[in-house]
């Protein structure tokens, strides 16, 4: 009877599916585990290769940079491999065999002068070219292969995740180049170069003339004993035409340095601003395009602001006339053409550097109107192949009393004259400009960069190439 009724217990048991549902959790419990580990593993994968990708770019950039398109290949590949693994060697989780061929590639293309690419494998296993020939371009290339190390994975027996990557950085040295440089000489280039300057020229201008200036009175009053850029020049105050000339001149320099005595560079400059007479064109040809750059650098270093031609309310900053002047003397075919193989192929450059306020005739504040450059300025010459680049000197707002530095009030001239279409200036010249080439600058430092910025590019620009 016993045995009997143990076998009638374990039929119903048999029988009995209401726990059935918590079995089937449980064991499903175990592939979703290992699924969610899996992808916490592969997430992790992902991000290491990301951060490996963004070094790889870095090493390949270091093989192209200006400095060293002046050294020779074995030269470049002892700096992409030591930005690789100085760069990589910090990242947790990752297992990577810089020394051998199948976890870190580098090779190096030069294409040299006379047209002919040689290619090397890192390390170097050739002797460099001598005598070392700077190449046209440059071409270095990064891959490299890895393992992500792996945490629930690694439970099935799979330790690591494999990932990779690759990048590629090109640099084209344009042997022969011209630059158009359009300074902006106008009066607003008067204004003082930060709010500590325009304190000194305010309290300057006060004691010497008998009136505080600093926007909308530069022009010297007959009355007066010293023009504005007089005093500032007596009191060591920096406008922003200082800073202009200062930061031309140090492009300038950088061209020297690396023109050599190849004489590849040339440069020829416009004022933007300089008239003689109301109706005169504002824009003049200040110095003819030459390789000379030491005497363009004497040029600059005398530039000033341009006269007022006396008229009240007539400003004289006419950008659309300025474009107009300048496009003539630049002899563009194409891009295809002026590949900078010889001085008749130069690259062709037009950069102009203004504070992107152009004066027109109306009737509106004090006689007359002001408007921001129209960029279709800019399109004839992107048509004939012509690079345009654009720094912006910020228009920034002038106080009304720089003796108050917590005062939000501004002077009326900017209130009437720039703010109405202060929105449009930066917009406007970065739609002028070609892509890649607008800089905006507000300050001394920022100048600087922006006029190197400009130089650097024109002469030769590290790309990444996916």
């Amino acid at each position: 009877m016993l045995t009997h009724a143990i076998l009638r217990r374990l039929a119903e048991l048999r029988r009995d599916r209401r726990g059935n549902m918590l079995m089937i959790f449980a064991f499903s419990m175990i592939p979703l585990t290992f699924a969610t580990g899996m992808g916490i593993d592969y997430a992790g994968a992902m991000r290491l290769q990301t951060r490996l990708n963004a070094v790889t770019d870095a090493a390949s950039l270091a093989g192209v940079t200006a400095p060293m398109m002046k050294n020779t290949m074995d030269v470049a590949c002892k700096a992409a491999r030591s930005t690789f693994e100085s760069q990589s060697t910090a990242i947790p989780g990752l297992a990577i065999d810089t020394t051998r061929a199948s976890g870190l590639t580098i090779t190096v293309t030069d294409t040299l002068p006379i047209g002919i690419p040689v290619t090397i494998v890192c390390p170097a296993s050739g002797t460099p070219i001598v005598p070392f020939s700077r190449p046209l371009s440059r071409t270095v290339v990064v891959t490299y292969n890895a393992t992500s190390a792996n945490g629930f994975s690694g439970i099935l027996g799979k330790a690591t995740l494999d990932i990779g990557g690759s990048a590629t950085a090109k640099t084209t040295i344009a042997p022969y180049i011209d630059i158009h440089l359009a300074l902006d000489t106008s009066q607003s280039m008067g204004l003082a170069a930060t709010d500590a300057e325009a304190l000194k020229l305010w309290n300057a201008t006060k004691f010497y003339n008998n009136r505080g200036c600093q926007f909308g009175c530069h022009a010297k009053d007959p009355n007066e004993r010293y023009s504005m850029e007089q005093i500032a020049h007596m009191v060591d105050a920096k406008m922003r035409i200082d800073v202009l000339r200062e930061a031309t001149m140090d492009m300038i320099d950088t061209a020297v340095a690396g023109q050599g005595n190849d004489q590849t560079y040339q440069f020829g400059l416009y004022r933007i601003g300089k008239n003689s007479g109301r109706w005169n064109i504002g824009v003049d040809e200040y110095v003819k395009l030459t390789t000379d750059l030491a005497s363009v650098r004497s040029k600059v270093s005398s530039l000033t602001l341009s006269d007022n031609d006396g008229a009240i309310g007539f400003g004289d900053t006419d950008l659309p006339t300025t474009a107009n002047f300048v496009l003539p003397y630049i002899k563009a075919t194409s891009t295809s053409v002026d590949d900078g193989t010889t001085q008749a192929k130069a690259r062709k450059f037009f950069f102009m550097v203004t504070d992107g306020v152009t004066d027109i005739e109306g009737n509106c504040t004090y006689g007359h109107c002001t408007a921001p450059i129209n960029p279709a300025s800019c399109d004839a010459y992107k048509q004939k192949g012509v690079t345009v680049g654009i720094v912006y000197t910020t228009f920034l707002p002038t106080k009304a009393d720089p003796t108050k530095p917590n005062s939000t009030a501004l002077r009326d001239e900017y209130i009437k004259l720039v703010q109405p279409i202060a929105k449009d200036i930066k917009p406007n010249l970065e739609k002028c400009a070609s892509p890649g080439w607008f800089f905006e600058a507000s300050d001394e430092p920022t100048i600087h960069a922006a006029m190197q910025n400009l130089f650097r590019q024109a002469t030769q620009t590290p790309t990444i190439i996916r």
